[in-house]
């Protein structure tokens, strides 16, 4: 303040003192409180002025009675470094309140674009009358009314006292030197960077001049509340919203906690009002979309500023308590005390600090949203709900790595963004990607990962991108061949090699079933038969490695069934049967159940996390690739160098649980084959019985017994070796197979039922039925297998009487019954030769009674049926009461009495005389009746 300025101010001070005097108003009691304290308004509003830089106080001369509007003009033309020269002069200024009003307006986003701002801030150009409308009450009124003009006239500069002005940069110095505390220097720096809105100075004759301005342009207070409030209103900051200019304004409060809190406050309100749903509508304009994001860089750097000043607050607490806790121990009620008061304070800035955290998380998001393009608000942030629907929104407009930052700002799942974000990816064919993007989702998945790795198996197979370099060359082809389409057209095939549309349509049940019956069970298997017609897949080399890569870390238990669904059957086998090693015992999975059982059930042995045994062999057998097991198995028994015992036990177990598997299927086909492989000689001659049941024709059979022939023999073999090596064993030991329990002498005897069954079918041809229905074995007990050996034997005594013998007593048979039989089978028919040739074959062979038995079916067959006497054949009978029986049937009563009396057989007389008195043959009668009396 120059020279000329402090003898005004001391004349105006002098002035009213002798006013005063002149009044007899400077007594005490005479003057009002509202007088008072306007004198006090009056006094402080020239001391505000005096303190003001020479071109305020010219701008806010008419101000002097309403210091507080003085501090308020300055607040609205960003004067920020003078203003707080104020509050550090006269403290009864600060109203935080008021700071806070203008700091909201410092980070204000205007709802109009930054071209139509500069309209909506002109000056307002109607006068104002500096002068308050106070009634005139009383002289005092009048004198003061009188003082004010002074004090206008005292702060009004004319160009005749400019020599005595202080340089622009030595005011400046003057100014920065007066003294501030160290807690306002950070705000001083902070206030550097604000562009003041200053009236520039014209330079005239070297002399820096104020322009002509009055306190009617630009946003005037008059002390006036009804204009005052409007210019409010209207005040805007133009470089609003300004993040320096908030911060400097804030540190104009009169404390840290109130500075941080309002900058909280003002920032949530604030983001309520712009960053709405309302305001933010999914069909925002992208200069809304603009002006919005803008604006979220001003709330997260607004909430950083509110947070480190939070932060600092509880710092300096926690270490107040903890100091006045150290100070003394002993004082049990000052510990008690300082924690009673210091903790609720601390609570809740503790609170507020959660607060700040979550509105800026939640600006941080919609700033990096808004950003990138996405239309969000607070509204899409609110909940856990809201944020999940905002995340699925993202998800599909594939704007994956938003959705992530997504969920980690508001904490929910961020699981199917990764999941989807890695499916994408595999259908761009960017699979190392992909693997990246998995591993994140199945590190958050929380339940069982065997369905998601399912899901990412059918995204593989859904097949690879159309080849676009090859359906444009198909187009140029088309193109160039235009002309001639119709000659020479591109086939469909060729189309569809174009889009990698193989055939993956797996071969039916009844062709499996055709080639498995038409296979030559006892050719060698090799490489080159394999099943070339099974399932091709529609994945290339990369694609099924990705697969096999997903499934081995993720979902063994499913790798089986996925490599037999696209052929890859071999490394299907060799999941069960590494070469040189046995594959590891299944781990327990964390989310199997467990079910409560009174009896645990058996580990199975030989379970592997791929699956178990039985499950391969339904694969094979349903994809026709038991050969391949087959050829597996074999070459690593072939090329096993290792004599490892839990290897050879493990191969022993598999190959004895596929045996049973085949057996309990009725596979026998593949049964024979790992029987081979296991060395079970006698099982195979028995497996090779069971196959001839199962022929279709007479070569089929014959060499399924010439096989089981064979095996029986080797078993033999292999049982005489064994004899030798351990002699001297006599309890049979507990837990052996159906074929370790058959002795040598059963083997033998299988053996020779083998041949005889050869003989058999070779007696027959493929017109008399197929080779099972001459079939000689089966359970001895089975009336079934009783009435085919019997019809077995009867047919074949015309054809080869030996053959029948042997049947006949090698599976111990009613010779009687058959021979009975067939002679009546040969009498219906009138073979009188070949029943004569029969006849002689017996002979002999049967006891007497049994030889009646057969002539006497032959008999009754000619009496009955074809009304003939074969007297030959009843002569031919040993015994007499056959004869009579014969006679009788044959209607020869006399011969029959003949033969009755030379027997002396009363029975068989009386039999006859029945049958002559039933005949009405009298004579016969009579003989019969004195033959009676006499021998009665």
């Amino acid at each position: 303040m120059n020279q000329r300025m402090l003898c005004q101010l001391l004349w105006v001070l002098h002035s009213s003192y002798q006013i005063f005097n002149q009044n007899n108003c400077w007594r005490v009691g005479t003057l009002s409180e509202a007088e008072i304290a306007r004198l006090n308004r009056l006094a402080l509003g020239l001391r505000v002025l005096g303190a003001l830089p020479l071109p305020w106080q010219q701008r806010c001369s008419a101000l002097h009675e309403y210091p507080h509007l003085i501090l308020e003009t300055l607040l609205m033309w960003k004067q920020l470094q003078s203003a707080q020269q104020l509050l550090n002069e006269f403290p009864s200024l600060r109203d935080n309140h008021l700071i806070l009003t203008y700091a909201a307006k410092a980070i204000t986003v205007s709802a109009y674009p930054y071209t139509e701002r500069r309209s909506l801030m002109a000056p307002v150009t109607s006068k104002q009358n500096p002068r308050t409308s106070v009634p005139a009450k009383s002289n005092f009124s009048n004198s003061l009314s009188n003082l004010q003009k002074e004090a206008r006239r005292a702060f009004s500069w004319t160009s005749r006292d400019s020599g005595s002005k202080i340089a622009p940069k030595e005011m400046n110095r003057k100014r920065k030197s007066s003294g501030l505390p160290p807690s306002q220097r950070v705000a001083w720096e902070a206030m550097a960077g604000i562009q003041e809105d200053r009236i520039s100075l014209a330079s005239i004759d070297g002399q820096e001049r104020l322009p002509s301005v009055t306190m009617a342009e630009g946003w005037v207070l008059t002390g006036d509340p009804i204009k005052d409030e409007g210019v409010r209103l209207s005040h805007r900051y133009e470089s609003a919203p300004d993040i320096i200019l908030f911060k400097a304004l804030l540190s104009l409060c009169s404390d840290e906690s109130t500075s941080a809190k309002g900058a909280l406050e003002l920032c949530i309100t604030q983001m309520k009002q712009v960053l709405s749903s309302q305001q933010l509508p999914l069909n925002a304009s992208t200069e809304i979309v603009g002006r919005a994001y803008h604006a979220t860089e001003t709330f997260v750097q607004a909430l950083i500023y509110a947070k480190a000043q939070l932060r600092k607050i509880i710092g300096n607490t926690e270490m107040s308590v903890s100091t006045h806790k150290s100070r003394d121990t002993d004082d049990v009620s000052s510990d008690t005390g300082s924690s009673s008061i210091g903790s609720p304070h601390t609570n809740e800035l503790s609170e507020l600090l959660s607060q700040a955290d979550l509105w800026l998380s939640h600006a941080e998001l919609l700033q990096s949203l808004l950003g990138s393009g996405v239309v969000a608000s607070l509204d899409d942030v609110a909940d856990k709900e809201s944020a999940a629907q905002l995340r699925d929104r993202l998800i599909d407009d594939e704007r994956y790595s938003m959705a992530v930052y997504t969920c980690k700002k508001c904490k929910i799942d961020a699981f199917p963004v990764w999941n989807a974000w890695g499916h994408a990816l595999i259908c761009m064919e960017h699979y190392a990607q992909a693997r990246v993007k998995f591993k994140q989702a199945l590190q958050l998945h929380k339940g069982d990962s065997v369905p998601v790795i399912l899901e990412i198996i059918n995204t593989m197979e859904s097949g690879p991108p159309v080849d676009v370099s090859g359906v444009r060359s198909l187009y140029i082809h088309l193109a160039k061949s235009a002309p001639t389409i119709m000659d020479d057209s591109l086939s469909a095939d060729a189309y569809l090699n174009v889009l990698y549309m193989p055939s993956s349509f797996p071969r039916s049940e009844r062709l499996r079933r055709s080639a498995e019956d038409s296979a030559d069970v006892y050719k060698p298997f090799s490489a080159k038969d394999a099943p070339e017609d099974g399932p091709r897949s529609n994945l290339d080399k990369v694609r099924y490695v990705e697969c096999v890569s997903y499934l081995q870390e993720y979902a063994r238990p499913e790798l089986l069934a996925f490599m037999f669904r696209h052929g890859h059957y071999n490394d299907a086998c060799l999941l069960f049967f590494p070469p040189n090693a046995i594959p590891a015992s299944p781990q327990p999975s964390v989310h199997q159940t467990l079910t409560p059982s009174s009896s645990p059930q058996r580990p199975d042995s030989l379970a592997t996390d791929y699956g178990t045994i039985d499950e391969l062999c339904d694969l094979c057998i349903g994809y026709g690739a038991m050969p391949v097991l087959e050829h597996v198995i074999a070459t690593r028994n072939a090329g096993s160098s290792t004599h490892d015992p839990l290897v050879s036990q493990f191969m022993a177990a598999a190959l004895t649980r596929i045996c049973n598997y085949c057996e309990t299927h009725r596979h026998f086909n593949h049964l024979y084959r790992f029987q081979v492989l296991k060395k079970d000689h006698v099982a195979a001659g028995l497996c090779c019985i069971q196959l001839f049941l199962n022929s279709s024709h007479q070569e089929q059979a014959l060499r399924h017994l010439e096989h089981g022939k064979m095996h029986f023999e080797e078993g033999l073999s292999v049982r005489h070796k064994a004899g030798e090596a351990v002699k001297g064993i006599g309890k049979p030991v507990r837990g052996k197979s159906a074929s370790e329990k058959l002795s040598e002498d059963e083997l033998v005897k299988f053996s020779a039922r083998v041949g005889i069954q050869m003989d058999v079918v070779r007696s027959f041809n493929d017109a008399d039925g197929p080779p099972w229905k001459h079939s000689l074995f089966g359970n001895p007990n089975d009336p079934e297998t009783f009435r085919r050996r019997s019809e077995v034997a009867e047919t074949l005594v015309e054809k080869n009487f030996d053959l029948t013998f042997k049947i006949i007593y090698e599976f111990n048979l009613p010779a009687v019954h058959i021979y009975a039989g067939v002679a009546a089978s040969l009498a219906e028919r009138k073979r009188g030769n070949q029943l004569t040739d029969f006849l002689k074959n017996i002979k002999g062979t049967i006891d007497d009674d049994g030889w009646d038995q057969v002539l006497g079916a032959a008999i009754n067959v000619f009496a009955n049926k074809h009304r003939e006497r074969p007297d030959k054949l009843i002569d031919m009978l040993k015994s007499s009461h056959r004869k009579v029986l014969a006679c009788v049937v044959c209607g020869r009563l006399k011969s029959a009495f003949q033969v009755a009396s030379r027997s002396g057989n009363v029975a068989d007389v009386q039999y006859v005389a029945h049958q002559a008195l039933k005949t009405g043959s009298l004579p016969v009668l009579d003989m019969c009746k004195q033959w009676l009396a006499q021998y009665m």
